[in-house]
């Protein structure tokens, strides 16, 4: 793994983390100069809201959804129409919005009154200790935090409502050093103050303890992500208002104003799969990231290897189940596949397009390859002696050695029953 320091075009925003002995998401992941901040606009998310043609192939989606529901398909009866549903009426009632900035539910604003005491004397380790309970207080499932890097904030941002992308920028820039505050001009830019450097990361599983993840694609595994975001909504809201509280500011985030994984492999969350999610070293694909952009100082670790890079070489169960060939199975590359891909940074490329098509086909938004993945595992002691092979020896025979005896367990196989899922006793 290359870890050798460049220059960058679009530097960090705090001294280098090197000095403090930190790996970045940047180093890991070899950006080159000529990376770029990427357009919220061309991500697929986006682009199904203003490119005629994948906002038509999206619409296909809910109508098939129904079709699969009224044939009675596995993993589409009622109780997983009404999951998906119910858990998607929360994000209504809170008018979260997974992509947008700045809704009801993710102000970056707000009329809170901060604490009489004024910003509590903590030094950046107390204050992480503080965040991290608060966090799991309001229903996190794992917290990390790391410093900003501002090559991960978009260079623009899409509003749904226009159809248009607008630049955000930052306090430091030429032309916008007054604002002390996040702000959204006239104009539609919106300005994050410079002394901001600091992102709280929160995790929220999907699939509890595994359950779910199994039968995907299916409606049933998509209520299970939909929950996680629907848990994700309260959880970030009511931290960034905690963090407000203490005196400082909070700009809080779902998968909008920056890239999200590498804000979590640079709070030592996990790393880059090769089918461009996550993987977190405890749940692996089963979570959901959301961010909040503070002036908060904490304390940091920087990114951490967990060997993950070296397993996605040898193992690649994701890919010949990826309904589409969305995934690739060649080595990792700093060119993109299409605007959906950002340049310049060594990874492995998923055809977005692809892949949105297969979800249309099948009707969900398919983690077929979340339940392929060999990291994919409840949280039971024995995976650890694996993942600490994994994270140790980098040897391929090994890492392919851990794949064979995961086939063998019959792990990520579709055959479960939808009503073991509901049936399973709970204590």
């Amino acid at each position: 793994m290359n870890l050798k320091l460049r220059r960058h075009a679009n530097p960090p925003s705090q001294d280098d983390s090197k000095t403090k002995g930190h790996v970045t998401a940047a180093e890991m992941y070899d950006v080159q100069d000529s990376y770029v901040r990427f357009n919220q606009r061309d991500h697929m998310g986006s682009q199904m809201v203003w490119e005629p043609r994948a906002e038509s192939e999206r619409a296909k989606l809910k109508i098939k959804q129904r079709q699969l529901a009224e044939k009675g398909r596995a993993g589409f009866e009622a109780t997983a129409w009404s999951l998906e549903y119910a858990a998607d009426s929360l994000l209504s009632l809170m008018d979260f919005s997974k992509n947008q900035p700045d809704t009801r539910a993710t102000a970056w604003q707000t009329k809170l009154e901060p604490a009489p005491t004024g910003r509590p004397k903590t030094s950046a380790k107390e204050a992480s200790q503080i965040l991290r309970k608060a966090a799991h207080l309001f229903g996190a499932d794992q917290v990390g935090f790391a410093e900003l890097d501002r090559r991960w904030v978009y260079s623009h941002y899409f509003d749904a409502e226009t159809k248009k992308d607008y630049p955000i920028k930052f306090s430091d820039e030429p032309g916008y050093q007054q604002y002390d505050q996040p702000i959204r001009l006239e104009d539609g830019t919106r300005v994050i103050p410079k002394e901001m450097r600091y992102v709280v990361v929160v995790l929220h599983e999907w699939g509890k303890d595994l359950d779910g993840t199994e039968h995907a694609p299916s409606l049933l595994t998509e209520g299970l992500s939909t929950l996680a975001y629907a848990r994700m909504a309260p959880t970030l809201w009511m931290l960034a208002e905690f963090i407000r509280g203490l005196g400082y500011q909070a700009i809080p985030a779902a998968n909008d104003t920056a890239l999200s994984i590498p804000l979590a492999v640079d709070a030592g969350l996990g790393q880059l799969g090769r089918h461009g999610l996550l993987i977190n070293s405890k749940v692996g694909s089963r979570c959901r990231i959301s961010k909040i952009f503070t002036d908060l100082p904490l304390e940091t670790i920087g990114a951490v290897d967990f060997g993950i890079t070296e397993f996605c070489n040898a193992c690649q169960k994701c890919v010949p189940k990826c309904g589409t060939g969305a995934i690739t199975k060649g080595d990792r590359s700093l060119e993109p596949l299409d605007e959906s891909n950002a340049t310049g940074v060594l990874s492995w490329k998923v055809d977005a397009k692809k892949c949105m098509t297969f979800q249309n086909r099948v009707g969900t938004t398919c983690s077929t390859c979340v339940r392929r993945c060999a990291w994919t595992k409840p949280p039971r002691r024995i995976y650890a002696i694996p993942r600490f092979f994994i994270r140790n020896f980098r040897w391929r025979w090994l890492n392919k050695s851990w794949v064979w005896l995961d086939d063998r367990m019959g792990n990520g196989k579709f055959d479960k029953n939808t009503d073991d899922f509901w049936m399973a006793s709970r204590r």
